[in-house]
Formats: structure tokens, sequence, C-alpha cells
């Protein structure tokens, strides 16, 4: 079980299983272990992205650094 608070209103809420997240760019919900994608943080900041935004973002940087 796990406890999640919500550090606005200090709610507590219990979970059997942890909810899945929300992408932070395109803000749709998805499952890490189902459907793949990423969870860190920026700086101390936590971001999610889905299987989608996350190639999008690779694809972008590889473009970004690729040498000719």
């Amino acid at each position: 079980m796990a406890k999640i608070i919500d550090i606005h209103t200090g709610e507590i809420k219990e979970y059997e299983k942890i909810p899945d997240p929300e992408c932070s760019i395109c803000k749709s919900e998805f499952s890490l272990e189902d459907e793949g994608g990423t969870t860190g943080y920026f700086g101390i900041t936590p971001v999610f992205f889905c299987p989608f935004c996350l190639s999008s973002m690779v694809d972008m940087v590889t473009k970004l650094f690729k040498k000719d």
C-alpha cells in the first residue's frame, strides 16, 4: 500500500497501487509498467513522460546533435 500526500492541502490518500502518472507534456494518463515511458526530475520538479512524448523528445535531440 502506498500513501500519497498532497503538498498543497496536506491530504493523505492511501492506494493499493500507485495511480498511473499523467504525462507532463500531453497530460494523458499512461502505465509505466505496461506501456513504458519514463519518470524523473528536472531539478527538484518531478516529471513524467508517456512513450509517445519520450520518443518524440529523443528524436528531436538526436536530430539536433546529429553530425554530418
